[in-house]
């Protein structure tokens, strides 16, 4: 798991946490389909990316694809830093 990786689930954790789901996350687990980012969680966490991570990331970039698990989403921004 690289660091970027590491630092989305923690994210994640965190978020979820304090919103009342306290489940486990692994790289793997489905986050929009499983129901655990709900619109309001999905733009907090497109704000932790875009603040931790010194990005920007397009409405054009923003789809279902992009958040389908912690994985997913850790590859999108390696690629979007490099």
């Amino acid at each position: 798991m690289s660091d970027t990786e590491a630092r989305i689930i923690a994210y994640l954790i965190q978020s979820l946490s304090e919103a009342g789901t306290g489940t486990a996350i692994s790289s793997k687990t489905e986050l929009l389909g499983s129901g655990l980012l709900d619109s309001i969680a999905l733009v907090g966490l497109i704000e932790f990316l875009e603040e931790n991570f010194s990005l920007q990331i397009s409405d054009a970039e923003l789809g279902p694809d992009l958040f389908e698990t912690p994985a997913t989403i850790a590859r999108f921004v390696e690629q979007k830093r490099s």
